[in-house]
């Protein structure tokens, strides 16, 4: 409390009463209470087994051994621990979506595909249309040969382009590949686009090929073929 005579800080005495100044004699009135102390007691740090002081811990503060951490450092390594694990987190992510992308490309290249149809109109082969389902290429053939072979179902037929450009032949024949068929060229064709290339990759020891074939020609017999193809990566 302080006195209002000289302006003291003096300790009141316990349970209250009258009491005067030790200073300048000014008599105080001290309300029942608890007993104050002045001034407050300095924090001492506690003392090693051996009597000396305890040492600083790792973070400078007296009193703090190796084992104990101050409060004000456990969020730093809450979010170290976090930034490291979502760090761990995105480097996953990134392996996976790159080994996905591996995979598709892998399978994108392996994967034979062919659109189209082929159309015969009397002649040797008869009428009928079908559309393409498979390919293969000539390289898978023994003796392999450069172009492709296109199937196609319901009803079957398999038209090979022997060749990879305008200089080329389109063989189309029945299920079994045998007679009847017919040989196509540029000749007597009022259209003969025929492109056949490397597909740039090899599969099961083949290589494989990709194109197209676009062919409107008149065959023996009044009869007249047309095929409309794309290829791609049959092996």
């Amino acid at each position: 409390m302080t006195c209002p005579g000289c302006g003291a800080k003096i300790a009141p005495p316990a349970g209250g009463g009258v009491t005067k100044c030790e200073y300048c004699g000014t008599p105080l009135q001290v309300p029942a209470g608890p007993a104050g102390v002045f001034p407050p007691p300095r924090f001492v740090p506690p003392e090693s087994p051996g009597g000396a002081p305890s040492p600083a811990g790792p973070y400078g503060v007296p009193g703090y051994g190796a084992g104990q951490v101050p409060s004000f450092q456990v969020p730093q390594r809450v979010a170290k621990k976090r930034r490291s694990r979502a760090k761990i987190a995105i480097i996953v992510v990134l392996v996976l979506a790159a080994g996905s992308g591996l995979a598709y490309f892998i399978w994108y290249m392996a994967w034979s595909r062919v659109d189209g149809r082929v159309e015969s109109t009397g002649g040797v082969l008869g009428t009928w249309s079908s559309s393409f389902e498979e390919c293969r290429s000539g390289d898978a053939f023994h003796p392999s040969w450069f172009g492709v072979d296109l199937r196609a179902g319901s009803p079957t037929a398999h038209v090979q382009v022997q060749g990879g450009d305008a200089r080329a032949t389109v063989v189309v024949s029945g299920a079994a590949g045998d007679e009847p068929y017919v040989n196509l060229t540029k000749d007597g064709c009022s259209t003969f686009d025929v492109l056949v290339e490397s597909g740039n990759a090899e599969v099961n020891d083949v290589d494989a090929v990709k194109g197209h074939a676009h062919v409107d020609c008149t065959t023996a017999g009044g009869g007249r073929i047309r095929i409309d193809a794309e290829f791609k990566a049959c092996h």
